[in-house]
């Protein structure tokens, strides 16, 4: 067990070595090699051996990281966005960016060359109140998508802005298994107006409300099967001109 624990003590000052580049190469690299599933070692015995040699490095101090750990895969089934309407419809003509003229359309049972671009915002009539969201899904090669949704009453603004982004998440995965290709092949990049959703998927402020919690464990496990994914804050007025609010 010493020799066990000496080799993983190696690991992991290794891997507090690499880049956030190298990071994601060597993350992609396990999920293809089958060696993780979709977030964690497919063995429990390592996973529980690895957090008692993390706690024995010398000086060990926070990552900083700004993704928290992934989490099991079994909070991937955990949440389910409240979605109770959708409407899609393509995008108006005038808005910069709907069509990539240079990008191409992926090979059957591949994933796009360039990022998946998704674009969403939420919020509720009443906070709380009838919740909302729209979002724009770019797919290289493709016409823009706006998708708009409904979710129940009683929902805050925070509540939808969530919900909003699991349902653009899930409909791109969904999208990609569809077509054969396989998520972990995928990039994704996502634009939002909420600060609040932004800085606590990325790590950077604290979730303390259970109900954002759970919405927030939902959509990390769901970027963690993409092979990267970047999430962005942008204005308010990009927002507007892309999905009309």
């Amino acid at each position: 067990m010493a020799e066990t624990d000496q080799t993983l003590e190696a690991l992991v000052e290794a891997i507090a070595g690499l880049t956030p580049d190298q990071r994601r190469r060597l993350q992609r690299r396990l999920r293809l090699s089958g060696l993780w599933e979709p977030e964690e070692l497919l063995t429990d015995r390592n996973r529980l051996a690895v957090a008692p040699a993390l706690a024995r490095r010398p000086g060990a101090r926070p990552s900083r990281r700004t993704t928290p750990t992934p989490l099991p895969a079994t909070s991937d089934t955990e949440y389910q966005s409240p979605v109770s309407g959708k409407v899609v419809r393509g995008a108006p003509t005038e808005v910069d960016g709907a069509v990539e003229p240079h990008a191409m359309p992926p090979l059957p049972g591949q994933a796009p060359e360039q990022p998946i671009v998704i674009i969403f915002d939420g919020g509720s009539k009443g906070n709380p109140g009838l919740g909302y969201g729209s979002y724009a899904l770019r797919w290289p090669g493709q016409p823009q998508q706006v998708v708009q949704l409904r979710f129940g009453d009683r929902v805050t603004n925070n509540e939808a802005e969530y919900d909003t982004l699991i349902s653009a998440l899930e409909a791109t995965l969904k999208r990609l298994e569809d077509s054969g290709a396989d998520p972990a092949t995928a990039r994704v990049e996502i634009y939002g107006d909420s600060q609040l959703v932004v800085n606590q998927v990325n790590g950077r402020w604290a979730c303390n409300e259970d109900r954002l919690r759970v919405r927030r464990d939902r959509a990390l496990a769901l970027l963690n099967r993409f092979g990267h994914w970047r999430l962005r804050h942008h204005g308010r007025e990009h927002s507007v001109r892309v999905l009309g609010h």
